[in-house]
């Protein structure tokens, strides 16, 4: 299991951003061949309802996995290209509890021309999905 790449800027990123101290400074490791998971657990003032992540907080942990796995999963001609989120559909399926571990999972699933599509899942300690996530991810072409 390796890290996936880090981008400039990147220190300052309110998911990932080691320096950002009211970030959530989640770190990532490359689990497969365009996977990368990473184990968080929310703390109490990021609840939505007691004892329940918010969800936007949710939503936070699934972009940033399925960042990296873009980055990640990116063919050698396309490796350290730049991408924004461009559309990302969630589904809450059971409530993500508050203080207990939770594993976020990307997965790079295609690409086509400029658009990458990856898949997310956040799932409980016991491997049960609480919250899904698709996105499509679009490569820019004047930052590397």
């Amino acid at each position: 299991m390796t890290e996936p790449p880090r981008f400039e800027g990147d220190a300052w990123c309110f998911g990932c951003g080691p320096s950002n101290a009211g970030g959530l400074q989640l770190q990532f490791l490359v689990t497969g061949r365009g996977v990368v998971e990473c184990e968080y657990t929310v703390p109490a003032h990021l609840c939505g309802r007691p004892t329940v992540v918010h969800g936007g907080i949710q939503a936070t942990l699934l972009d940033e996995v399925m960042g990296k796995a873009v980055q990640v999963g990116l063919p050698p001609e396309l490796a350290g290209r730049r991408s924004v989120t461009a559309a990302f559909s969630v589904r809450y399926r059971k409530p993500a509890p508050i203080g207990e571990p939770l594993t976020a999972r990307g997965e790079f699933l295609r690409i086509e021309g400029s658009n990458v599509f990856v898949g997310g899942v956040l799932a409980d300690s016991a491997g049960k999905e609480l919250t899904t996530a698709e996105a499509r991810w679009r490569l820019l072409d004047d930052m590397r």
